[in-house]
């Protein structure tokens, strides 16, 4: 059984034993049962559910767990229950919903509907017509933070969810036309709407807001470019919007034909036969100036209105637009209008032509100037950060006309003579820029050598040149100072320690950083019970941990003594000696000592921890060298009280960290570092 209707049969208290012997059941209708509460799991069993209808019932909540287990559910219908709101997270286990009813409730929170959306990422089909709702925005900033609407309504469907709509739409072909299966379709109509935007609408939709309480529709941006292609559809009838101002976009943007039938609440005109000054005209016009629309710009002409000055324009956005052409020609101007004029930044052509102007600052022009007609005033120069705003660093001004100006030609004119030659297409009377300070109507475009009589100073190239190669040989010499440090880092690093240079710069543990151990114990195998059992679990076991390497865990087995002697003492940062009677009767220790010695006095640094173990008797036999060593340096007493907190102290100065539990390798060789890693080489040996 795939499709099950129980419709108007007073089915109240329907539990999940009912559906247990319906696993595939993919459609059940269970509207008008009277039903008002839901049991948690009542559908539980029903996992391939496509298509759900509780509608015309009196439900008021519904339970969190409810569908839980419809992760294939594309059609729910909870339409004409007495829902106030929606259980949070209600949505989150039917990721697939395609279409969701809510209609003729009591919902009135838009914040708590919209948290509901969020996960539904392939709904195309929304009705919340018939409730309260008073706005379409939240009040909550991370609910509005969410994409757009309708953007994230627009994911591209999978085939599984083909599938289940073609099996949704042959049951109810009437219900679903299959050229529209793709657009979008919300209803809003019969809410308590105020205002609406198009800012959250992408194509194709079609949106039904009739019978609500709309006086103004807003746009601030274009939400589509191909509006004709754009299959959208917005029904307003039943509405009382206001065509004032704040509906002037609406005319530049030609989205009227969207608004079939719509007509303004004073007039009773349509929105097709809306005119641009039914609307409004632009407010704050100059005196002796006349402002009007005309194609996408709002006109400000004051041609031959003998101003000097103006201290306010008016702005597009009043009339629906996003840019002005002001014509100031023929006045009585010596400087531009300042950037900061109220309107003026709006400005993209600028005709300020048979004027008085002597100079020209870009404090003096608005930002996204397109065309600049100058000709005609008492300009001689243009300074360097004018042409390099508008000319040389932007493309944004395409015409730039200066004819007819008083130009003085001379070898500070170079760099406007570059620009012309390099922009020439973007100042039309290029040809047309006479030298005022020369005879015969000499030209500014014509050769530099012509304009400039002062010679050019070879020795100034020469000077570029020898800096410029002077430069070059610096960062030369730099990379490879940086290449040799980085190539040598450890050797520099040791040298420095150890001669007290930057030592601030240098710190222990960074020299030894590429050591495997924190020390290396060199002990008769006589004293091995107190190395193995009193030494090795303190130093292994205090915070924090040290790494230890001895003869009997550490070596291998048939490998050369004295090879492995040189690599533990290598590999470690500290060399610690157990000095007792039987490390000086023995022949491999004192060589264990001899090779530390050599390293510590190689590298300059002390490595050397001597602890004095028992009673020595038999000091004639000490080596030279170490009975040397014992006279020059201090050692550590086995029976000081304060023995562990001394040779913590002369251990290495380690940061707490995670002790590694891999197996190292050194020069090809694998050594265990600690009891955790004998335990897992235990382990893989087995």
């Amino acid at each position: 059984v795939q499709g099950l209707s129980n419709q108007y049969l007073s089915l109240q208290n329907l539990t999940q034993t009912y559906f247990k012997n319906f696993t595939a059941l993919r459609q059940l209708d269970l509207s008008g049962n009277n039903m008002r509460m839901l049991d948690a799991n009542i559908f539980a069993p029903l996992t391939q559910l496509n298509c759900l209808i509780l509608s015309r019932n009196e439900i008021r909540e519904l339970p969190e767990s409810l569908f839980a287990y419809q992760r294939q559910l594309l059609v729910l219908d909870l339409s004409h229950n007495l829902l106030e709101y929606l259980t949070p997270h209600i949505f989150e286990h039917t990721p697939w919903l395609w279409q969701l009813k809510l209609a003729g409730n009591h919902l009135h929170d838009i914040t708590n509907l919209m948290e509901n959306l969020i996960p539904l990422n392939y709904i195309h089909r929304l009705d919340i017509s018939q409730n309260q709702l008073q706005t379409i925005w939240s009040t909550k900033t991370s609910v509005n933070k969410i994409p757009r609407l309708l953007t994230k309504f627009r994911n591209s469907m999978s085939s599984v969810l083909e599938d289940s709509l073609n099996y949704i739409t042959k049951l109810q072909p009437e219900n679903y036309e299959s050229d529209k299966i793709n657009s979008t379709v919300i209803n809003l109509s019969g809410n308590r709407l105020r205002e609406f935007t198009l800012d959250w609408l992408t194509c194709p939709f079609e949106i039904n807001l009739e019978h609500n309480l709309i006086e103004n529709i807003f746009s601030s941006q274009n939400f589509s470019s191909t509006t004709a292609d754009c299959g959208a559809k917005i029904s307003l009838t039943g509405n009382p919007i206001v065509c004032d101002c704040k509906l002037a976009w609406l005319y530049s943007e030609n989205y009227r034909s969207l608004f079939n039938g719509s007509q303004c609440v004073q007039t009773s005109t349509n929105f097709e036969q809306l005119e641009r000054k039914e609307l409004c005209e632009p407010v704050m016009c100059p005196s002796e100036c006349n402002c009007y629309t005309q194609f996408e710009f709002l006109h400000i002409q004051c041609n031959g209105a003998q101003h000097t000055s103006i201290e306010q324009l008016p702005r597009p956005e009043q009339v629906g637009l996003k840019s002005s052409v002001l014509d100031i020609s023929n006045n009585n101007f010596t400087v531009l209008p300042l950037n900061t004029t109220f309107g003026y930044g709006n400005v993209s052509q600028l005709n300020a032509s048979y004027n008085k102007i002597t100079s020209i600052s870009v404090s003096q022009l608005p930002t996204n100037l397109t065309v600049l007609d100058l000709r005609n005033n008492r300009i001689k120069s243009l300074n360097a950060e004018f042409l390099r705003t508008y000319l040389n660093d932007s493309t944004k001004l395409q015409f730039l006309y200066l004819s007819g100006n008083p130009w003085i030609c001379d070898c500070s004119t170079q760099q406007l003579l570059y620009t012309i030659r390099t922009h020439r297409t973007r100042i039309p009377d290029a040809d047309q820029l006479l030298c005022y300070n020369l005879p015969n109507d000499t030209r500014l475009i014509d050769n530099v050598r012509e304009l400039c009589t002062t010679p050019v100073k070879v020795a100034y190239y020469q000077n570029i040149n020898a800096t410029v190669i002077s430069v070059g040989l610096t960062i030369i010499v730099l990379l490879c100072i940086i290449a040799l440090f980085y190539k040598y880092k450890l050797e520099v690093e040791v040298w420095l320690y150890s001669h007290n240079i930057l030592r601030f710069c240098i710190s222990e543990c960074e020299l030894d950083k590429h050591k495997t151990f924190d020390a290396f114990i060199s002990y008769a195998h006589q004293d091995a019970d107190f190395v193995n059992h009193t030494l090795l679990p303190q130093l292994e076991q205090c915070e924090p941990p040290f790494r230890v390497c001895t003869h009997e865990r550490n070596w291998l087995a048939g490998a050369y003594i004295h090879e492995q002697i040189i690599e533990s003492v290598d590999q470690s940062r500290r060399t610690i000696i157990v000095l007792s009677q039987h490390f000086i009767e023995s022949d491999w220790a004192r060589m264990e000592f001899r090779t530390a010695h050599q390293c510590s006095l190689n590298e300059g640094r002390a490595r050397i921890i001597m602890i004095k173990y028992g009673e020595i008797t038999k000091t004639d036999l000490l080596d030279k060298e170490l009975r040397a060593y014992l006279d020059m340096n201090t050692y550590l007493d086995w029976q000081d009280v304060r023995f562990w907190d001394k040779l913590r102290y002369a251990m290495p100065h380690k940061r707490r960290g995670k002790k590694s539990s891999d197996m190292l390798k050194t020069n090809g060789r694998m050594y265990v570092m600690g009891q955790v890693e004998m335990n897992r080489l235990r382990e893989e040996i087995v």
